[in-house]
């Protein structure tokens, strides 16, 4: 048995509102085995183990990404063809920049052709190296609606049914649903009504039914109304959010992923070249999206942390992080966020007995950086170590010689 201590840390355990100062985090395997004060754990007892000085950083759960596609490459990029081949190489390549840079855990709500099964399975039985991954498979839009490539899709409640019955048959974990138009849509508004109340309500019945949460991309209030109204779990986007839809969703349970990068900077998709039709849409829902996403933070609606764009960084940070700053800018508590993009992701995809805070018995996803990020969230831009289910993936600790073999090899950003 593998036993690794972490000692001379300062634990944000995602359960108390201050880091423990001088803690020590013992590790068996692939989960923990023992968390708390130095002064009440005896190293010179520990023989055989692997000591891990980590000089006073900040240790926290992995981060998550709650909405994300491993094979999107880019808006300028969308019909640029590509064989599956190629995008399997390029997702995993991508999955493995997230967990270099801190994001543990990645819920994928829409890919194609089973690269998203291949590689959460793989990654599960210790094929590979990589994050947690959990997938909604292909997600299910209306015939020509949003996600469609060659306008196919199902109409009435019955196909939806049999679509939603398919997705879980093949193992998903979630089942994903597309309600209105979107950004990255060309021939749509991006808050264009497309699947009907019954349609919606026919997915959320078979999903429950399985035991699945369901994901929504909805754009517009009454969108988020009606969805909220039929038990959607997770409301995605929300770039023109009302107070009554808000309340709706605080009402009704549904929770927010405001994906806020995707509107935060007009300018930066412009830079890299986006396409002009997508970039003018970003623009139309910047101000809308950012008052639905004040709203909700003044509200205490419950907020999961998602990015949705095609890049892994963006303003030189894991765009992770650069979703977390953007809401912090909005008013949200760095405590908050950091609870958001932890605990109530795992509690959302229903694994917070596994991970989501660092305690004994979960499994060891854990960060560390120098600063305290409940002081401020842009102190995880500065990730020096992580650990996957008791891995190490990243140590660039002080006075440690190991680079690690994924360094240099993995994507970059500005």
């Amino acid at each position: 048995m593998a036993r690794a201590i972490l000692k001379n840390c300062q634990i944000i355990d995602g359960l108390k509102e201050e880091p423990l100062v001088n803690g020590i985090i013992v590790v068996e395997d692939e989960r923990i085995s023992w968390v708390g004060q130095a002064s009440d754990f005896d190293l010179k007892l520990e023989k055989n183990a692997t000591i891990i000085d980590m000089n006073g950083m900040y240790v926290l759960p992995g981060l998550w990404d709650m909405h994300l596609h491993l094979d999107y490459q880019g808006l300028k990029d969308i019909a640029a063809p590509r064989t599956v081949a190629q995008r399997t190489l390029f997702s995993y390549r991508r999955a493995l920049t997230f967990l270099y840079n801190g994001v543990t855990s990645l819920r994928l709500v829409g890919t194609s052709d089973g690269i998203d099964f291949a590689l959460r399975d793989g990654i599960a039985r210790g094929d590979y190296l990589g994050p947690r991954i959990l997938t909604a498979g292909k997600g299910i839009n209306s015939t020509g609606g949003h996600g469609s490539k060659d306008g196919t899709g199902f109409d009435g409640p019955y196909e939806f049914r049999r679509a939603a019955r398919q997705v879980v048959f093949k193992g998903a974990d979630l089942v994903k649903v597309m309600v209105t138009g979107g950004i990255a849509g060309r021939n749509e508004a991006f808050d264009a009504p497309q699947t009907l109340e019954d349609e919606v309500a026919a997915v959320v019945e078979i999903a429950h039914n399985w035991g699945k949460h369901v994901s929504a991309h909805v754009a517009s209030a009454e969108a988020a109304i009606m969805c909220a109204k039929v038990g959607v779990d997770t409301i995605e986007h929300g770039y023109a959010l009302t107070e009554e839809a808000l309340e709706t969703m605080l009402t009704r349970g549904s929770k927010y992923v405001p994906t806020l990068i995707v509107t935060d900077n007009p300018s930066y998709w412009e830079a890299i070249g986006t396409a002009n039709w997508a970039v003018e849409k970003i623009k139309q829902a910047y101000d809308s999206h950012h008052k639905a996403v004040e709203m909700a933070i003044k509200m205490g609606l419950t907020i999961a942390v998602g990015t949705d764009v095609p890049v892994p960084f963006m303003d030189g940070a894991i765009v992770v992080v650069r979703e977390m700053e953007a809401l912090a800018k909005l008013g949200a508590k760095p405590q908050d966020i950091i609870k958001w993009a932890t605990l109530t992701a795992a509690t959302i995809c229903g694994v917070n007995d596994q991970v989501g805070t660092i305690e004994n018995g979960k499994i060891a996803d854990l960060i560390a950086v120098p600063e305290n990020p409940y002081e401020s969230v842009s102190n995880l831009r500065d990730i020096r170590f992580v650990m996957s289910k008791g891995t190490i993936a990243r140590n660039e600790l002080p006075n440690q010689q190991e680079v690690g073999v994924l360094a240099g090899r993995l994507e970059e950003g500005i």
